[in-house]
């Protein structure tokens, strides 16, 4: 990223433009979406090709202003294209795109809390909201509630101008699922159609198992812990069924044995004294 040249600006209707496609210097009517500033267009070899600040007493921080402009584009890609790809949920579900038919950026959706970034719907009437974060930062100060909603979060912090449309539609990277009720309903059944069967069990509950320190929750390769997941705020973890069973019966059997045993002792004293 150059300290002060972009290739994306704003122009004089709010839309976000390629310097390729504006006239040169002042002429372009763009400014910085971030501080408002008037911004030029280089189109020269000399100096740097792209949008600059055109006040010599700058104040902005171009450092906010670049974040802005990533913002400001990932979300009119999202807008035009009526697409994103996203990651694999838990591994359960395989990533896939989504195609929307409705894509709104603007303040009109009606909720309590603070607008999503993006509200897209598909033409079955599925809601996504749509999160976009930089370096793992959301841009509201107040928390948005997501319960029953769906909602993925994407992480620009890796990506350039040059590099975000591509991410957008089609990488699975620096994606991930904050809640997706729809997905999490059917992971019983999905898993009940590979011929295993589990339960999906709130941890609050799985804490108080007795087989705690042998969850038989699923887990993710390379990963010693059971799985969490996270849904309408709160975690659960996947329980195999059968291996729940099963060490629930060796439970039950040591139980006995060691009763036997204690009871044996018991006797063993009485009877020698």
């Amino acid at each position: 990223m150059s300290d002060m040249i972009f290739s994306w600006a704003e122009d004089a209707t709010g839309k976000m433009v390629h310097i390729d496609s504006v006239l040169q210097g002042l002429k372009c009517n763009c400014s910085c979406p971030c501080c408002h500033e008037k911004l030029q267009a280089r189109h020269g070899k000399i100096r740097e090709h792209g949008f600059a600040h055109h006040s010599m007493k700058r104040r902005a921080n171009l450092k906010i202003c670049y974040m802005v402009i990533m913002y400001k584009l990932a979300e009119q890609i999202v807008l035009q294209e009526k697409k994103i790809h996203v990651p694999s949920y838990y591994d359960i579900f395989k990533e896939r795109d989504i195609i929307f038919s409705e894509v709104t950026i603007d303040d009109k959706y009606d909720r309590k809390d603070k607008q999503p970034d993006v509200i897209a719907t598909t033409a079955d009437g599925e809601q996504f909201l749509i999160e976009f974060t930089f370096d793992n930062k959301v841009q509201h100060k107040k928390k948005i509630d997501y319960r029953n909603l769906n909602c993925i979060e994407i992480d620009l912090s890796a990506q350039t101008l040059e590099t975000l449309q591509n991410f957008i539609l089609h990488s699975n990277e620096n994606k991930k699922w904050i809640n997706n009720p729809s997905y999490f309903e059917q992971i019983e059944k999905v898993y009940l159609e590979h011929e295993k069967q589990v339960k999906i069990i709130n941890e609050k509950d799985c804490i108080k198992c007795e087989l705690n320190i042998n969850c038989c929750g699923i887990k993710l390769k390379g990963d010693d812990n059971p799985m969490t997941i996270e849904n309408s705020g709160e975690l659960y973890r996947i329980c195999k069924i059968k291996e729940f069973n099963k060490m629930k019966e060796l439970y039950r059997k040591d139980a006995e044995r060691n009763n036997f045993f204690e009871q044996q002792r018991h006797l063993f004293y009485e009877n020698k004294i």
